[in-house]
């Protein structure tokens, strides 16, 4: 009686002490890289989800700082500045270099709010850029993007 329970552990130890077959670390490899692809995946999502981002934040600061430059000139300045003589203005400035190679192209526009008041003025800035080195409008103009900001000042002091 002792002895058929020592042979039975015997053999339930060599059992177990087999390891893995070959089936089972091919399932188990395939497994994870089908996990390590959609994780791969999640990866590039995010990171171009990122430089989205970061190239919108540099084209609102860029159109910020277009703003702030044109809000400290009279309308006389502006005129000079932009070298127009008469309101409406419809100006292309000059393009802004970005981070990564990206060119920002600023608008200024200034037309009078007759309707409301004669001294009123409304400052349109726009900056567009493209993503992917696109040209404008390729692709159905699925890479343009574009920020506004408009301000309305009065035209007898600084804009």
């Amino acid at each position: 009686m002792g002895r058929p329970r020592l042979l039975d552990r015997t053999r339930r130890r060599r059992r177990s002490a087999r390891g893995f077959t070959l089936l089972e670390m091919l399932i188990t490899l395939a497994v994870t890289v089908i996990g390590l692809t959609g994780l791969l995946s999640l990866h590039v999502v995010t990171t171009k989800g990122n430089a989205i981002t970061s190239r919108s934040g540099e084209g609102v600061a860029i159109a910020e700082a277009t703003v702030e430059e044109i809000r400290n000139l009279t309308l006389p300045a502006l005129f000079t500045e932009l070298g127009v003589s008469a309101l409406p203005v419809d100006v292309n400035l000059d393009t802004v270099a970005g981070r990564a190679g990206v060119t920002f192209n600023r608008r200024v526009q200034v037309t009078e709010l007759t309707a409301v008041s004669t001294n009123l003025v409304k400052i349109r800035v726009e900056v567009s850029w493209t993503d992917a080195g696109a040209a404008p409008g390729a692709e159905g103009g699925i890479h343009d993007h574009r920020v506004s900001l408009e301000l309305i000042r009065t035209a007898s002091e600084s804009l």
